[in-house]
């Protein structure tokens, strides 16, 4: 799809389609209406349209306009309307001209009163278009039946912005795409999306964006002692893997990025009910955001070092699935008595995050669909950030407000230890259900990274929409990607 801007006035502008932006109770353009002969005006006093927060009002003008059609798309209240409301006044307008069968079109949106400047009003409107007209069609054999939109028309009356609307079409394009690749892996079945295909894609962003990578495979691990990674997948027929990605690999310090990669998961010996697997190959939800970040990072030039670290494995019941009782010692040489083998998120990012720490990162995240706890505590609006660190959080929770991916801290309070302790071992990856159980995982992870800040993002409720939503697709929704570039780029 391709987004250009152009200079010139709403009512002189040739196009298919125009999309215009109106308030409730706002008096329309006065060029347009006398063109069509009061007709907006008319609809307005009629009640036809109100201008209510996602309203579609399509007019045709019958050549009384160089447009051929006008869509109205209602702003809801002036005094509430928000960058955030901007997106889904976007990507509402943009899945209605693709329901016309319109291909081109021109909008006017980044134009709306808003006290924010022209670069974020236009990033506002590229990232709700782009992310709205999102599709997953990879299996649909009939691609004469798929709708899509070739082109789209940013239209500003005023030159100045020209500087600004190009950075936001080129930024805001970069980071969608990453956010919509990020979308398709969650949503691939588990059968084409195994550790080796996600190994695969982690070669292809390392090799188109010059990036530094190492794969551990199963005796690698063994070697590295990374023994709750090899437990979770030594199930299943799919070798468990480690990817590192490294972009600015010479510089010091920088983020790791953890991603949880649990490209299906069955429960394992503990096994899901039939209903809470159907979803499951949105498991490896963590890691595709990863390497989202990786790609887009590198395409925008963040000029900070970025670590990403996937663990890949498959949670399958077999003869050698792991065990309810067995211990593992990770790699950081603690012992995990397992406890519940559908706990099995933490033990692949209990490796992962020790082994994090060795590169000496300034600061540890890592991103995961962990606890069915986090949704019933946050629904699906809020991610889960939890941390003994008090320099980070704000700051991600401040990109949160910006990209609309908000972050909610919870407690990691001293009381919360004997959730995760074990009578046998060191820890017990223990499961207890709903109670605190989203707070219990990030306890568990805790105990893995010692002397780094760490946060951890629970992405349960935020990674997996059940219904489409605004600019939110059924299905995976990239959660993550967004926050993280915007936190990488501004915050850290």
């Amino acid at each position: 799809m391709k987004i250009n801007l152009e200079i010139g006035k709403s009512h002189t502008t040739k196009s298919n389609l125009l999309v215009i932006g109106m308030f409730e109770k706002d008096q329309p353009d006065k060029h347009l209406d006398e063109a069509l002969d009061n007709e907006i005006s008319s609809l307005i006093k009629s009640e036809e349209f109100k201008g209510e927060a996602g309203q579609i009002k399509v007019i045709t003008t019958l050549n009384k306009l160089p447009a051929r059609k006008l869509l109205l798309v209602g702003l809801g209240k002036k005094k509430e309307f928000t960058l955030e409301k901007l997106r889904r006044a976007a990507a509402a307008s943009a899945k209605a001209v693709r329901n016309l069968n319109i291909k081109i079109y021109t909008t006017t949106l980044q134009s709306t009163i808003l006290d924010k400047i022209t670069l974020d009003k236009a990033k506002a409107v590229v990232e709700g278009t782009l992310l709205g007209l999102y599709q997953f069609t990879q299996f649909k054999t009939d691609k004469n039946k798929i709708k899509e939109i070739e082109q789209i028309t940013i239209l500003d009356n005023s030159e100045k912005n020209r500087r600004a609307i190009d950075e936001a079409i080129k930024t805001s394009t970069i980071i969608c795409e990453a956010t919509n690749y990020t979308r398709d892996i969650v949503n691939l079945p588990a059968s084409t999306a195994n550790p080796a295909y996600l190994v695969n894609e982690a070669k292809k962003i390392a090799k188109q964006n010059k990036l530094k990578i190492k794969v551990f495979g199963k005796k690698d691990l063994e070697n590295k002692g990374m023994n709750c990674i090899l437990a979770v997948g030594q199930g299943s027929s799919q070798e468990p893997k480690l990817v590192i990605l490294e972009y600015n690999s010479s510089k010091k310090g920088g983020v790791a990025i953890v991603g949880k990669g649990v490209c299906f998961d069955s429960g394992g010996l503990d096994l899901k009910p039939a209903t809470y697997m159907a979803d499951m190959k949105s498991d490896d939800a963590g890691a595709a955001a990863v390497l989202g970040i990786l790609k887009a990072a590198a395409q925008l030039k963040i000029n900070k070092k970025i670590i990403g670290i996937i663990p890949l494995a498959e949670n399958m019941l077999g003869s050698h699935a792991y065990k309810p009782g067995d211990i593992l010692t990770a790699f950081n040489n603690k012992t995990v008595e397992v406890a519940h083998t559908d706990a099995e998120g933490r033990l692949i990012l209990a490796d992962s995050l020790a082994y994090a720490e060795t590169l000496k990162p300034d600061l540890i995240i890592d991103i995961a669909t962990l606890t069915g706890s986090c949704v019933s505590a946050l629904g699906h609006w809020a991610t889960a950030l939890l941390t003994k660190d008090e320099k980070y959080p704000k700051k991600l929770i401040e990109a949160g407000e910006e990209t609309y991916e908000r972050v909610w801290r919870l407690p990691l309070w001293d009381e919360y230890k004997p959730l995760v302790k074990s009578k046998i071992a060191d820890l017990s990856n223990n499961h207890l259900g709903y109670d605190a159980g989203c707070i219990e995982g990030g306890m568990f992870l805790s105990n893995f990274v010692e002397n780094t800040p760490h946060i951890h993002l629970d992405i349960a409720g935020t990674g997996w929409f059940s219904e489409e939503k605004y600019y939110h697709p059924k299905g995976g929704t990239g959660a993550g990607v967004r926050l993280l570039i915007e936190f990488l780029k501004k915050f850290y």
